[in-house]
């Protein structure tokens, strides 16, 4: 079962990382996702597999989660912000949410 839309309080502006161009990155146009957010620090493993600091951390629908890949842009109130990792979270089996890290 996913989590219901109407659950997810605040909002986030996502630039969706595309990759590297001849003159740096690329990214998808920005669009506006509802999510949950808790701006506490966490210790966490980033998609490399190093040990860095989340300065917070959403909770978005599992149908937004093409969105978040790691190195995608954020503006979480008014505050820049890159997406460190974001990983599925199950219940039974099913994709409940996806728990997205962020610097």
């Amino acid at each position: 079962m996913k989590i219901r839309r109407s659950l997810l309080k605040d909002t986030v502006s996502v630039e969706t990382w595309k990759g590297e161009g001849a003159y740096g990155p690329l990214y998808e146009d920005l669009v506006t996702v509802r999510w949950n957010y808790d701006g506490k620090r966490r210790l966490v493993r980033g998609a490399n597999g190093e040990e860095v600091v989340s300065e917070g951390t959403g909770q978005a629908h599992p149908d937004d989660a093409a969105q978040f890949t790691p190195e995608s842009r954020l503006t979480i109130d008014g505050r820049s912000s890159t997406v460190l990792t974001a990983s599925p979270q199950s219940v039974r089996g099913h994709v409940h949410h996806v728990k997205v890290a962020c610097s």
